[in-house]
């Protein structure tokens, strides 16, 4: 197993990445979204000689602000036209995956009509990417009412679509964590993780263990993935303008993936 720190969008992306070889990661996940990190404003010859440099593989994340979802055909044309710049700039920083995101359909469509939005959707993406060496994934998000049931649709539609399981978001608002249904239903299109804290209220990106109360139960969770065969990359997704956090979660999801 490999893994991975996530770079602050507001931050400059080669100091992040400096920052993500100093913690100790394997390799970073490339946030591609405003204000500092739009796929225009990367300097893809300096990242990837950052990269290099400290040894580092890479992986990239579009922005979840992106409007896939909008009623408007001319906006979401917009939002995979940039969805496509994101692509080629994955493609040109050798990242082999480009992490998307679900962002529901218009209430007042039918449900298949959603269904198939996001079919068409994800066919152009993942054939751009095919073409380019990326694979495509969409992220289950923290709204987990019914989400699941959208996920199979998606993908029974979307053959070439990859999953990233974001243990923290299939946390929230539940009465257990859905990680294991989502292997249950999609195992077979696992391509990354993402491992965050939350107290099952919010999308916190708290350090690994540490809520009081109705946090993520890491043990099951990595002894679940090893269940299911997945040996793959892990991004360490916690939020904080002190590092050591990061640097304490990347040591314990180590020590509980190995069974410590």
């Amino acid at each position: 197993m490999k893994v991975g720190g996530m770079t602050n969008p507001q931050r400059d992306v080669l100091d992040e990445i400096r920052q993500v070889a100093a913690d100790g990661f394997d390799f970073v996940d490339l946030t591609l979204e405003a204000p500092k990190a739009e796929p225009q404003q990367i300097n893809a010859v300096a990242v990837r000689r950052a990269l290099e440099g400290h040894g580092l593989g890479i992986v990239c994340h579009a922005a979840p602000y992106l409007p896939v979802n909008n009623p408007s055909a001319a906006v979401r044309r917009a939002a995979l036209d940039e969805l496509l710049r994101c692509l080629d700039m994955a493609a040109e920083l050798g990242a082999g995956l480009l992490t998307t995101h679900y962002a529901g359909y218009p209430g007042f469509w039918p449900e298949v009509a959603g269904y198939e939005l996001y079919g068409q959707l994800y066919q152009r993406l993942c054939g751009e990417g095919a073409r380019r060496g990326v694979k495509v994934a969409m992220e289950n998000q923290p709204g987990n009412t019914h989400q699941l049931k959208a996920y199979r649709e998606i993908f029974a539609r979307s053959p070439d679509l990859y999953l990233l399981l974001d243990i923290g978001h299939a946390n929230i608002n539940v009465q257990r964590n859905l990680a294991r249904e989502y292997l249950f239903a999609l195992a077979d299109r696992l391509a990354h993780v993402h491992v965050s804290d939350n107290d099952g209220a919010a999308d916190q990106h708290l350090p690994l263990g540490t809520p009081s109360k109705r946090g993520v139960s890491w043990r099951k969770v990595a002894a679940d993935l090893k269940s299911f065969g997945y040996d793959g990359t892990v991004t360490i997704e916690v939020f904080s303008t002190d590092r050591g956090y990061r640097r304490d979660s990347l040591a314990r999801w180590k020590a509980w993936w190995n069974g410590k």
